[in-house]
């Protein structure tokens, strides 16, 4: 199958240029001007810019969630990060019941995403019931191409939290073998007095979510997980950075030679905490999410420290959480599952108030929607780059797309968006995934679903900051 793109502007982490692309065999074979190739199919990319397929960073698709009993949409929605100008996800695999690490990664593997996967995916493992057996996992893993894990610091006393003891165990056997570790950062103390506190007084409506995940309690832990991971020198992601404080933490640490990464997501980029204001708790449970959304202040902060590279990645935090069980929490904030869905929306995010707004560059955009990501997770060159050999993952982008995104236009996998009513300028318009065409005029092609795993390989971006 030889597929040709032509006329089209492309557009890398480093570069624009007018030139034609041939993907043959799943992979980009040439790239030059007037490709003059006998080829099955050719597309006409004349006044769209064409990008490498997007890698999101962070998704949970039919994942446990914090109370380890809910779950997310599940893998038979994956096609709404296609629509989207996603190719590859990068989903975490949490411990299944009874089950250790590796056993949850061959049961996701064979089991969860069998036959619905629609992207590529590529894999973290997520230790959600650590005992000693998950140190000598480490190295398993990053052998059969899972090179990043993450450790949630917060929910005590939830499976889920990792004290410090279990975090310095992790830390120390991750860097022996070029693991990333990953930390969802926030102090669990300072989430139950804040949240208790606030419960006791009777003060029980989604607000008090935001009112009570507090920017301090982000940045302690920020900061302490980047101590403990110089300490025993294994690399860090820090995920959905929300707050200038816990911004800043990392800043200074890279300015000091920490190899730390940060992460950020689109709805903290765009949307602010007085959406959980709202009265009606049908709207206002949509937009709990942790760490809780901020102040528009903070959002410009974020921006900020996109372009300067004190955070190198957007990931979206897919979290498709149904509206029947954010009714969970009516009675009690403390109850209402948190998670935002996004995979679909990180792409018109970043180019409609970012290179739109005159935030970031093109250039900068390819660079925290696929490069960089690709790179943290040892899948680059094979995805998020446009070369020779990589795979033919392109988005053709029509910049002059116009439109308001809704739950119809912009799916999410489940009844609502939490972009809903904002600006789209721009849309992924054709989208191909290792060649075959999936979108077409912005429309997901519902083909049998052929997603991949793609395995990564130790020692990704975050290694490359050591001097």
């Amino acid at each position: 199958m030889k597929t040709l793109v032509k006329n089209g502007t492309i557009i890398t982490s480093t570069n624009e240029f007018k030139a034609d692309i041939l993907i043959e065999n799943e992979k980009i074979s040439m790239i030059g001007n007037d490709l003059s190739v006998g080829c099955d199919k050719v597309i006409d990319a004349e006044g769209k810019y064409v990008l490498p397929g997007g890698v999101d960073n962070h998704s949970h698709f039919e994942a446990l969630n914090t109370d380890g009993v809910t779950t997310n949409a599940g893998y038979d929605t994956t096609w709404v990060a296609l629509k989207g100008g996603t190719t590859t996800i990068v989903d975490f695999c949490t411990n299944e019941p009874g089950m250790n690490l590796m056993d949850s990664v061959d049961y996701r593997l064979n089991v969860r995403s069998k036959g619905k996967l629609a992207p590529d995916m590529a894999m973290h493992a997520c230790c959600t019931d650590y005992t000693e057996e998950t140190l000598d996992e480490i190295p398993k893993l990053v052998e059969f191409g899972i090179p990043t894990m993450k450790l949630f610091l917060a929910y005590k006393p939830t499976p889920l939290y990792m004290d410090d003891y279990k975090l310095l165990k992790c830390l120390k056997k991750a860097g022996e073998c070029g693991m990333t570790m990953m930390v969802h950062a926030e102090n669990p103390d300072v989430l139950d007095v804040e949240r208790n506190a606030m419960a006791e007084k009777g003060c029980l409506a989604p607000k008090y979510h935001y009112m009570t995940r507090p920017p301090y309690g982000e940045a302690e832990a920020v900061s302490r997980a980047i101590r403990f991971a110089d300490a025993t020198d294994c690399p860090l992601c820090v995920v959905h950075v929300s707050c200038i404080e816990a911004a800043q933490v990392i800043q200074e640490a890279r300015a000091k030679g920490s190899l730390v990464i940060g992460e950020t997501c689109p709805h903290y980029l765009v949307l602010d905490k007085h959406k959980m204001d709202d009265p009606d708790f049908d709207q206002a449970c949509r937009w709990v999410c942790s760490p809780a959304l901020r102040d528009k202040e903070d959002q410009e902060y974020l921006w900020k420290c996109l372009n300067h590279d004190w955070i190198s990645i957007v990931g979206s935090d897919n979290s498709s959480i149904p509206l029947y069980q954010k009714h969970w929490g009516e009675e009690d904030f403390r109850a209402i599952p948190n998670g935002c869905p996004g995979a679909g929306d990180r792409l018109n995010a970043l180019w409609t108030y970012g290179v739109e707004k005159g935030k970031i560059t093109k250039q900068k955009l390819v660079d925290i929607y696929a490069t960089l990501p690709a790179k943290l997770n040892g899948i680059f060159p094979q995805k998020g780059a446009i070369d020779i050999g990589s795979d033919g993952d392109l988005v053709i982008f029509d910049p002059e797309y116009k439109g308001t995104i809704t739950v119809e236009s912009n799916p999410t996998g489940i009844e609502y968006n939490v972009f809903e009513g904002m600006e789209q300028i721009g849309r992924a318009d054709t989208v191909l995934l290792r060649g075959e065409v999936v979108v077409e005029n912005g429309e997901y092609l519902d083909k049998p679903v052929f997603g991949r795993f793609v395995p990564g390989k130790p020692y990704g971006l975050a290694y490359e900051l050591k001097k």
